[in-house]
């Protein structure tokens, strides 16, 4: 199949910083195998489908995230329902801008070298609020604040998803990143470390190899502290019942949800969130 070369000048006027769209596709041929001049993030609202990317067929589904480089040669293909993903496309002048300004010693994103681009997956009420986020740049005109305002939106929400030390970078890789970032969910916590390693579709005892050498911590650890990252998030932002957080971090005791936050935090789950609820 040849290759198309989409360009930005095609789809915005020429004071537009960025072109933003949301589109359904029912097949293969609602579009052509393409690469661009620009740089592009897409995630999908709804349905599922696949993403032939750099001549391999990845799983989309609602929730996934991902960041287009300008060599990638994409397109997709859904399954019956159809497949609806809103779609950021901007300048490379921005990402060089992103690039020197925040993240100049990053190769993940959009400067990752492996062969597939970065991918993330969020729940559904979070790529909610980035389509919402997104719809209300479009009440204004496409300026380069819009187009960073965003931007920034979408970077953060990736960042805050997870706080993890990594001992050494050269033995993380890009496939273990993307899970840690993507196990996020309570669905996610409920099936543990055997949960884990079906995020990073790879056999467990391996998945914990890499992360004994990688984080020098074992995979129970890691996902503990994954567990205990989104429990104090909810202690901070939500007025959730206890309980409530207990059981969507994937704890079936409320007991030893307690003994473990303690441990952590030297805190009780309330008295955390007593200290970081008040005003100061």
């Amino acid at each position: 199949m040849e290759t198309q070369l989409f360009r930005l000048e095609n789809f915005i006027e020429p004071h537009e910083k960025f072109h933003l769209a949301r589109v359904k596709i029912h097949s293969r041929q609602d579009l052509s195998l393409h690469r661009h001049d620009y740089a592009e993030i897409f995630w999908i609202e709804n349905g599922k489908g696949f993403h032939l990317i750099n001549g391999q067929r990845i799983k989309l589904k609602q929730g996934d995230l991902v960041m287009i480089r300008p060599d990638d040669d994409h397109t997709f293909t859904s399954s019956k329902e159809g497949l609806t993903l809103m779609n950021l496309a901007f300048r490379l002048e921005t990402l060089r801008y992103f690039k020197n300004r925040y993240f100049a010693d990053s190769e993940s994103y959009f400067w990752t070298r492996a062969d597939l681009p970065y991918q993330i997956s969020f729940d559904k009420p979070l790529i909610q609020r980035i389509s919402q986020r997104a719809e209300e740049s479009l009440k204004f005109e496409r300026t380069d604040l819009q187009l960073d305002s965003l931007l920034l939106f979408i970077f953060r929400q990736i960042q805050s998803r997870v706080k993890i030390h990594f001992k050494d970078k050269e033995d993380v890789p890009e496939w273990l990143v993307k899970a840690i970032h993507s196990f996020n969910s309570p669905d996610h916590f409920k099936e543990g470390a055997s949960g884990f390693a079906t995020v990073c579709e790879r056999n467990i005892d391996h998945v914990n190899r890499v992360v004994r050498k990688g984080l020098g911590k074992t995979l129970t650890e890691l996902v503990t502290e994954l567990r205990m990252d989104l429990a104090s998030k909810q202690l901070t932002i939500t007025n959730a019942p206890i309980k409530t957080i207990c059981n969507d971090c994937g704890f079936d005791n409320l007991g030893h949800f307690y003994s473990v936050f303690k441990k952590k935090y030297q805190q009780t789950p309330a008295q955390y969130r007593k200290m970081h609820q008040t005003i100061c």
